[in-house]
């Protein structure tokens, strides 16, 4: 597909040419392969149980290395609990082909604050020395490469003035000023520069023993940047400012578009040479100065997509950060929410930008797959930010947003239901806001809104089409169920002596129940999977009746049918596997399946009208992806080279055109598609 998350920042390598890293904020590290003009992912060996490795909070080459070989990553997307492993520190000696984990476990938190510059820092003096910078616990130092570390007490912490950091960013940034010589023995840069977040610039005079802050520098630093001649630059809440010689100028370009600093670089050839760009939102501006800052230019430029299903708006959308080639002296390279940007020449009158995204597959599923049996398109898909997509090909990108389709911009599909040229779908406004939903009658060539909705502030949830007609069946998140015959023009809500609210759990998009589900025996019957009851339908979703208390629940679960009647399958995530063969009124567990998280069914093997089950779990104690061809009797593991589609995975579904073909989606790596060999 190419794009769609947060990519934090960029790092291109000062001695090998078109050699250049990306670090995103939950989907892992990138390096571009300048030859194929794509780039290649560099994480997906991290275990299925290390998910939290995915997210990447900062990265660092060596400087010193003529091979390029040699990069640094911090790891770890979120702080919580259940998050576990926090962090690591990361070392490759092959350009990400493989990982060594060094003797420092950050806090983790990419995903919690994507706006402040690398962490990591390598001395340009000495390959050994290596700077750590982190969000929580202050500030670490290594003088073996990695291998050891020694938290450095006398630099500042980061934290705010009590003791934490609210903002989850304490220290922001780590620099050295490659001009200012060596001190001590082996000989490491004398003077580094730390950003806190809360508390300013701090340097340090002797390679680190000693540090100081910076008496009128930006209270709230973000990005910090290193010229040839000592200078530093540093964006911050406000704007841009720029010390030279002991001194602090406010150097913010025109504000266009209003806000603080975010992305800033300095040509490392060039020390008067600076990009900036300010503020948020799409379309932000980019700024050039080749005079230290006195002046600017705006180098915005103009696009040249090589993604259509990008909306036009969906461009330098807050970038997060900017960077000129050191070899080739006009080219620069940014990111942003969604991807990647170069420009040739940042000289030209107008400069021509590219989005960059070939083998960025970050998107996060939003909890909604699903693969038609016929017709025009491939897939279905819910997505965090961007939407959703409908996928013609397996091998291309899609055509279009369905934001232009058709569905309001800021739609973020949770569920989607397909009945031959008939798709309804629904969905969240970003994140967590009231939602809406609409449907196709062209099997999803365009989309039209809903006419009406079931009630005000209406969230996300599942949809699904029922019954011999038209009937759209509704179980949003927190609300009772309800359903329309008229497609969505009106609604009426579900009749149920039971308490149906909340039926699908959450209150943001990243809610991956899945309760709804229809008997394929017969469309009139439906189930819905309220905790512990589950519930049936005769009458297409009309009424409901409780057929069981005590049915398998987990803090996720998900529900669905085989295609004969009265045939209920339920994953309830370490509590296994179930099957009910009476309608969901009795259940027994699959002994085999140790855990069960996302599982689906696909099309049935050659002679069998039963079709095939796909389980990503632990059976018979090991941990993977599985196939059974007969009825959950016996399992076959599928391969997965180098472990992959370990990030988190939420969404499975499968594809009825080919047997053994599966979707799986994920929390930051895009949409794997699998099939037999």
């Amino acid at each position: 597909m190419g794009g769609g998350g947060a990519i934090p920042g960029i790092v291109l390598h000062p001695r090998v040419p078109g050699l250049a890293y990306i670090h995103t904020d939950v989907g892992g590290a990138y390096r571009w392969d300048a030859g194929r003009q794509t780039w290649a992912p560099l994480m997906d060996g991290i275990p299925f149980k290390e998910w939290n490795l995915y997210g990447v909070d900062s990265l660092a080459v060596d400087p010193n290395d003529a091979t390029g070989n040699i990069v640094y990553i911090s790891t770890g997307k979120y702080t919580e609990a259940w998050a576990k492993p926090y962090g690591m520190l990361m070392k490759s000696a092959d350009r990400g082909a493989t990982w060594t984990r060094l003797n420092l476990s950050p806090t983790g938190g990419s995903n919690s604050d994507q706006g402040c510059g690398e962490r990591l820092a390598v001395d340009p003096h000495n390959s050994n020395h290596i700077v750590y910078a982190a969000r929580m616990g202050g500030f670490f130092t290594s003088g073996d490469a990695g291998m050891t570390w020694t938290h450095v007490a006398a630099a500042p912490s980061g934290a705010s003035p009590d003791g934490k950091d609210k903002r989850g960013s304490g220290l922001c940034f780590a620099v050295f000023d490659a001009s200012s010589g060596t001190v001590g023995a082996p000989g490491c840069t004398r003077v580094i520069y730390i950003g806190a977040s809360n508390d300013g610039v701090y340097m340090t005079n002797d390679g680190g023993t000693t540090w100081r802050r910076l008496e009128g520098g930006p209270a709230t630093s973000r990005k910090g940047v290193m010229g040839p001649d000592g200078s530093l630059v540093v964006s911050h809440a406000t704007g841009v400012a720029r010390l030279a010689g002991g001194e602090w100028a406010d150097i913010t370009p025109p504000k266009k578009g209003g806000g603080g600093g975010c992305a800033v670089a300095i040509d490392p050839n060039d020390a008067g040479r600076i990009l900036a760009t300010l503020g948020g939102g799409h379309k932000t501006p980019v700024f050039l100065s080749t005079d230290s800052g006195k002046t600017w230019r705006d180098v915005s430029g103009q696009r040249n997509a090589t993604r259509t299903w990008w909306p036009g708006w969906h461009w330098f959308s807050n970038p997060f950060s900017i960077a000129f080639d050191p070899i080739h002296r006009n080219q620069v390279w940014a990111t942003d929410w969604y991807g990647t940007y170069h420009t040739p020449d940042i000289t030209a009158p107008n400069p021509v930008w590219t989005n960059r995204v070939n083998g960025i597959e970050e998107i996060v599923t939003a909890g909604a797959l699903v693969a038609p049996e016929t017709g025009k398109y491939r897939l279905f898909s819910g997505i965090a930010d961007i939407g959703g997509l409908d996928h013609e090909s397996l091998t291309a990108p899609p055509a279009a947003s369905i934001w232009v389709k058709g569905l309001p911009a800021g739609l973020a599909r949770t569920g989607i239901a397909v009945k031959g040229d008939l798709i309804a779908t629904v969905g969240t406004h970003n994140w967590s806001e009231p939602g809406g939903g609409g449907y196709s009658l062209d099997g999803g060539d365009t989309w039209k809104t809903f006419g009406s909705l079931p009630y005000k502030g209406i969230m996300g949830g599942r949809v699904a089409i029922t019954g011999t007609g038209r009937r759209i069946l509704w179980a949003p998140q927190g609300g009772q169920p309800y359903y329309s015959d008229d497609l969505g023009g009106t609604w009426r809500p579900v009749k149920c002596a039971e308490n149906l609210a909340g039926t699908a759990r959450g209150g943001t998009i990243f809610s991956f129940d899945q309760p709804l589900a229809l008997d394929g025996a017969d469309p009139n019957r439906v189930y819905l999977l309220h905790d512990q009851e589950l519930l049936l339908s005769k009458d297409a979703g009309a009424t409901f009746i409780l057929v069981n208390s005590n049915a398998p629940d987990d803090w996720i679960h998900k529900i669905a049918t085989s295609g004969k009647p009265n045939d209920v399958w339920v994953s309830a995530g370490d509590h296994g596997l179930y099957r009910s063969k009476d309608g969901g009124a009795s259940f027994v567990r699959d002994p085999r399946v140790q855990a069960a998280g996302i599982f689906c069914f696909g099309k049935a093997p050659a002679g069998k009208a039963f079709p095939a089950l796909f389980l990503k779990g632990n059976v018979s104690g090991t941990d993977g992806y599985f196939r059974s061809d007969d009825e959950g009797g016996t399992w076959l593991q599928i391969d997965l080279p180098n472990e992959r589609i370990g990030n988190d995975p939420n969404t499975m579904t499968g594809d009825w055109r080919v047997f053994g073909g599966v979707f799986v989606g994920t929390n930051g790596r895009g949409i794997y598609y699998g099939r037999p060999l």
